[in-house]
């Protein structure tokens, strides 16, 4: 807008107390017979304050990728427990889901009972070595048929063992092939972390089938060892020794067995990583899951990130270290601030949008994870600086010069040179011309002369030593 400097000008005065009369301002006290009226000012103060131009943006809160775990069952089968809902507060290694293990129940009881009867024969042994020597031929058979069996065994252990090899080494591949996407910003870093984690699954699934074969190799060398013991039993002191050698290779045989039912066991008890909040539930107990069932989503909401969508025309305004301010729906009344740590540096194709990045506290816990907020982020902060209405400051339209009109107290209104800094909100920064506590006329102003008498009214809103 373009205002009118003032002129010293009395017959100004005049005319404009008049127009002040005839547009809706409070009336002045009627003059004397003969005098013009006193035009009428609406004022306001001057003060001190912090001014903010901000822009207004949207964005949404996102739980952080390296505080999120999403659980997916190692193994398939079917889900026999899901002790957590939506909503629930977990702790670091709680149990979130558990698979039926009847298949497991049998061969766990049965390397239990075999760890058991191996100690038992161990002590048995010695006592039965004599009566072992006419059973030599019958032993030789059954350990003969026995090594067969487990070597058997080993082989196909083994070559189960290099089909989990050759699993790892697909699911190493992709986790790399994502981290060179993510890296590309091609994707997000959850699918870097879901790559980590099949990793690890693989992995696991490579060191429970290595012991596995380990325990059947012992298994076979056990059995070497009972077809060369009854081979070449002949005295009852050999006997009595390979018998008891046979016995001690059975019980850490039948270790090993268990060791690896045990194992496998554990992969059907699926535990949170961390702690944190149940954020979704993707399974229901009777189903059928495998390794792509996401059976539950746990966040850590301590701490959330604020992710701006800024239109790519103004993004330049953006940069780290400035503030936003926020609130979200349901929360109304409560604001919350936080500082911009990274702003990107392309476009999206689809939104038109440059994204900006801010960490929220929420040790409270009342944000969630997915929530579209409205934002504003503080492009430019003046401190502590003098401020005025911004309808206080009048333009020269010939100089360009601005100027404000300063009522003192003997309400006596006087043109003073003043230099405007930053706008925002309706008021305007003054660098110069102007101390704090001083009265600025805000409305009625326009044309009135140096030094004229004038009859001061509150702004709207305002008590009449009351500032913006």
């Amino acid at each position: 807008m373009t205002y009118l400097h003032p002129k010293p000008l009395l017959l100004c005065g005049a005319l404009a107390a008049l127009a002040c009369a005839g547009c809706g301002h409070p009336k002045a006290q009627p003059a004397a017979k003969g005098e013009a009226p006193t035009p009428v000012v609406q004022t306001a103060l001057v003060v001190r304050q912090t001014l903010e131009r901000t822009l207004p943006v949207s964005g949404t809160l996102r739980v952080l990728q390296t505080r999120e775990a999403t659980l997916t069952p190692p193994v398939a089968g079917v889900l026999d427990a899901l002790p957590v809902r939506y909503g629930q507060t977990v702790q670091k290694g709680q149990i979130i889901a558990h698979l039926a293990t009847k298949t497991l129940a049998g061969p766990l009881q049965q390397a239990q009972a075999t760890l058991g009867q191996n100690q038992v024969q161990v002590e048995q042994a010695q006592a039965n070595a004599l009566q072992q020597q006419a059973q030599t031929r019958t032993a030789i058979a059954q350990a003969q048929s026995a090594l067969a069996g487990a070597q058997a065994a080993v082989k196909r252990e083994q070559a189960a063992l290099t089909g989990s090899l050759a699993s790892l080494q697909n699911a190493q591949q992709n986790f790399a092939r994502q981290q060179t996407l993510y890296a590309d910003g091609l994707v997000a870093q959850k699918d870097v972390e879901t790559a980590r984690l099949a990793v690890s699954t693989a992995q696991a699934q490579v060191d429970a089938q290595r012991q596995t074969v380990d325990a059947q190799r012992q298994a076979a060398a056990g059995q070497k060892l009972a077809v060369q013991s009854a081979r070449t039993a002949g005295l009852q002191d050999i006997v009595k020794q390979k018998d008891v050698q046979v016995a001690r290779r059975q019980v850490q045989n039948a270790r090993g067995a268990l060791a690896t039912a045990r194992a496998q066991s554990a992969l059907y008890t699926i535990r949170t990583p961390l702690s944190g909040q149940v954020i979704s539930v993707g399974a229901a107990v009777g189903e059928s899951v495998d390794a792509t069932t996401k059976l539950a989503v746990i966040a850590d909401l301590r701490t959330l990130v604020l992710e701006l969508g800024v239109p790519s025309d103004q993004a330049r305004q953006l940069h780290k270290g400035q503030i936003v301010t926020f609130s979200a729906p349901g929360r109304e009344g409560k604001t919350y601030q936080s500082i911009i740590y990274n702003v990107g540096a392309q476009v999206n194709a689809v939104t038109g949008t440059v994204p900006a990045l801010a960490l929220v506290s929420n040790a409270e816990g009342r944000l969630r994870d997915d929530t579209t907020v409205k934002a504003r982020v503080a492009t430019e902060r003046r401190a502590d600086v003098l401020v005025v209405p911004k309808a206080a400051l009048l333009t020269d339209p010939d100089t360009g010069e601005t100027s404000v009109v300063v009522v003192g107290t003997d309400n006596i209104a006087h043109v003073v040179p003043a230099k405007a800094g930053l706008a925002a909100n309706g008021l305007v920064e003054i660098t110069q011309g102007l101390t704090a506590g001083q009265r600025v006329a805000v409305s009625g102003q326009y044309g009135l002369p140096d030094k004229a008498k004038v009859s001061v009214q509150p702004a709207a809103g305002q008590g009449s030593n009351h500032g913006p």
